[in-house]
């Protein structure tokens, strides 16, 4: 077996809560694409941030490579971790250097007003370590509380995670394939935007079934012991899963519980609106300048 076209070659590589999940699997669509099961392995940056910061993440390498093995026929063998953009001076190295200098990576960006907001009800709803209930003060200690918790996700990052520019220059500095994608012109001309990404991966343009929405979020727990016991592993899903099988069954159980136990995520106040518009505001000019796209509306 050519080992080389067993490697990823394709990377989709944040931000995160911009639309990645859905490019994930609807360019699995293409008969020219391969995209990995699970998403986000974070192989590239596991050992060096820290093992326990994403504990679904792989750290062989042998697993990982093993991810890509399907894809063996493929073009493209690719996969979305979505921390990536965050760490470029850990990821374009390992790249350009274990990967090949052709590969391909893609950057969604999204308002970094609405991503920091969607960010901290996605991670205050999946992680246990999110115990701050309140954006402004989970946004106030994010960068003191990850430095000083070497269990807390990147994802709390909510501040840091939206500054784009450097992030987005390191990969237009260091990689030679880099597309961008604005969250707005996927939303508003999805077919078109894909129709721009087979351009840039050189493949057939093809129809792509969009009806089935991924991650879809706007839902909070209402209940902490609720949200540990569906969130940690624990005996209780332990039994579960050995009495029930059938993981369609045990799906459905876990949607009814979910149902039962949570409500509508309230919108962002006006306060904290202004507050992430102001410290967003230049970051967002110079990223601007750096595309040549203009972005200030989204502070407007």
């Amino acid at each position: 077996m050519d080992k080389v076209n067993t490697l990823p070659n394709l990377f989709i590589v944040g931000a995160a809560k911009s639309g990645t999940t859905s490019l994930h699997n609807y360019l699995n669509q293409h008969p020219d694409v391969f995209m990995c099961t699970p998403k986000e392995p974070h192989f590239l940056i596991n050992n060096e941030i820290g093992k326990d910061r994403i504990p679904i993440g792989i750290c062989s390498e042998n697993e990982y490579l093993d991810l890509f093995l399907e894809g063996r026929g493929e073009k493209y063998r690719g996969e979305s971790s979505v921390m990536y953009l965050m760490f470029p001076e850990i990821v374009i190295p390992k790249i350009n250097q274990q990967f090949g200098e052709e590969c391909k990576i893609i950057i969604m960006i999204r308002n970094p007003i609405e991503r920091a907001y969607s960010g901290f009800q996605h991670v205050k709803r999946y992680n246990v370590k999110e115990d701050c209930t309140d954006f402004k003060s989970a946004w106030s200690v994010s960068e003191e509380r990850y430095f000083s918790n070497p269990e807390m996700t990147p994802a709390s990052r909510y501040k840091e995670l939206g500054l784009y520019h450097k992030q987005v220059k390191s990969y237009l500095d260091g990689v030679k394939n880099v597309h961008i994608i604005i969250y707005d012109d996927y939303q508003n001309y999805f077919q078109d935007e894909m129709n721009k990404v087979f351009d840039f991966l050189k493949i057939e343009t093809v129809a792509i079934n969009s009806e089935k929405k991924h991650m879809v979020g706007g839902w909070q727990w209402e209940n902490k012991r609720i949200k540990n016991l569906m969130m940690k592993k624990n005996p209780i899903k332990s039994a579960l899963k050995f009495l029930i099988p059938f993981k369609g069954i045990r799906k459905s159980i876990r949607q009814d519980i979910q149902n039962r136990n949570t409500s509508e995520v309230a919108i962002i106040s006006d306060k904290d609106k202004v507050m992430l518009k102001e410290f967003y505001k230049a970051d967002i000019k110079k990223l601007s300048e750096l595309i040549n796209r203009d972005l200030n509306y989204w502070t407007k």
